[in-house]
């Protein structure tokens, strides 16, 4: 039998040392590259896919029942007699304006908070589908309200400013508040004309200078926030109006807003969340809505060889690596050829509170005609989004169409107003970008093809970066 050499032990501390160190080193390589929001060694952003584990965060019930029990509600006695009221049993409830017959969306009437309280005044629309028609001047769908016939009406309401804080140049106030009083935003002043189909808030720019948020029979506030701090907002005034006052929010710069949130607190706050320039931000998230995907395909050529949700996730995918190469947060709402559906997508955006949200599409029309692209937005402070990525897709099909002058125009349909579902957010700028029509033989072609795929993605992270002012 040999015997073994013992060897240097000094020499096999040290060798056993260093293979911990190397094997630690690695160990922390693998955690930062799976785990960081940015990966420190290449400098690349993260592509994440959106995911809402809460399957039942839209579930109705009422505010009332969990947690909202130290606010007046019209459940109890005031004094004040008897009517029909109207609870808001859904996260977001969609209004409009009780003076328009239609009920088309429209930018003019944020969505009314869960927990949001209203007298009814009249009831329209039909047995199945009631429309409720609010004191506070607008109407809701049935399926968002909780609807007491004999609720106690309320008294009018006192606001108390709580805190302000301002997060990275943004801000965020709350508000005690005696009742759940309907809440309208919007921001002005803006010039809006007719456009695509007729719709009457088409802009020609955001020319916006301050955001109004406005109480419904509200007429005191106690306190004034200081937000002198905020890089978005320079100064607040309390306006006071027969049907309620409005909290005034000066922007320091004419046309620069990036999104707002609006919720009730487990205590019954007002809260109000007022995003930051993000153009000042490192590390700013972006969501890509490949459009359709499994069982809704979406559009496709006549022979249905060429299929929207292929088209859209690929683009989807490729527009994703650009803005990650950049250091841009990715967050995809579906990487497979999988079901999503709308209220998911908005759920997602919600969720993960981007600094913008981009939704790819491609067109189709009855005729053969149509060819071109479009980028469709709803709130104003969308506009200057959709322009972006307009500007460099007109010059993808520009170059397309060089040939022909009068077609490399026409393939330039710019960019309009329209209501999609995903476009309705409040949160981040907001657009929809219809890539070019499948129903068109030289637009198919060209989407068909990785170089044009390719040409389509480069052009929307040019357009999206452009606004993040990252070169």
């Amino acid at each position: 039998m040999k015997r073994r050499k013992r060897g240097n032990p000094a020499l096999k501390i040290a060798l056993a040392l260093a293979a911990l160190m190397i094997g630690a080193l690695i160990a922390a390589l693998v955690i930062v590259s799976s785990k960081s929001t940015v990966n420190i060694i290449t400098g690349q952003g993260k592509i994440i896919t959106g995911e809402i584990k809460d399957k039942d965060n839209d579930t109705a019930y009422s505010y009332y029942e969990s947690g909202g029990a130290a606010l007046l509600t019209p459940y109890r006695e005031h004094g004040l007699g008897v009517g029909m009221v109207g609870e808001v049993v859904v996260p977001y409830a969609e209004c409009t304006s009780s003076k328009i017959e239609n009920n088309l969306s429209d930018p003019l009437n944020s969505p009314l908070a869960r927990g949001t309280v209203d007298r009814i005044v009249s009831v329209g629309g039909t047995q199945d589908n009631p429309i409720y028609y609010l004191e506070s001047g607008v109407k809701v769908n049935g399926d968002y309200l909780r609807v007491t016939e004999n609720g106690f009406l309320l008294p009018d309401n006192s606001l108390t400013y709580d805190t302000a804080e301002t997060v990275n140049g943004g801000v965020k106030l709350k508000f005690h508040t005696d009742w759940v009083v309907p809440v309208q935003v919007t921001l002005a002043p803006q010039a809006y004309y007719t456009g695509y189909l007729e719709r009457i808030y088409n802009v020609e720019a955001f020319t916006a200078e301050y955001m109004d948020i406005t109480f419904a029979r509200t007429h005191v506030l106690d306190g004034m926030p200081d937000i002198s701090a905020s890089d978005i907002v320079k100064k607040c005034e309390w306006i006071d109006g027969t049907d309620g006052g409005t909290l005034r929010l000066y922007l320091r710069q004419t046309g620069a807003f990036f999104g707002w949130s609006y919720t009730l607190d487990k205590n019954g706050r007002f809260e109000f969340v007022i995003k930051k320039d993000i153009r000042q931000d490192s590390t700013p998230t972006v969501i890509l809505d490949a459009g359709h995907g499994g069982s809704d395909p979406g559009a496709s050529n006549d022979a249905g060889t060429v299929i929207e949700s292929a088209m859209t996730l690929d683009i989807a995918k490729q527009t994703a690596d650009i803005l990650s190469q950049k250091g841009i947060r990715v967050v995809m709402t579906r990487s497979e050829d999988t079901d999503v559906s709308l209220d998911s997508r908005i759920a997602i955006t919600r969720k993960y509170a981007p600094d913008m949200f981009v939704s790819i599409h491609c067109d189709s029309a009855e005729t053969a005609s149509l060819f071109g692209t479009h980028t469709f937005y709803f709130k104003n402070y969308s506009a200057p989004l959709a322009a972006s990525i307009q500007s460099h897709m007109a010059q993808v099909y520009g170059a397309l169409y060089a040939a022909d002058n009068a077609a490399a125009e026409t393939a330039d349909k710019g960019i309009k107003f329209f209501p999609f579902a995903v476009t309705r957010v409040e949160e981040c700028p907001s657009v929809l970008v219809e890539c070019g029509y499948l129903s068109n033989a030289t637009d198919c072609e060209f989407i068909n093809s990785a170089a044009g795929r390719l040409k389509i993605a480069d052009a929307i992270a040019k357009g999206i970066l452009e606004q993040l002012n990252v070169g």
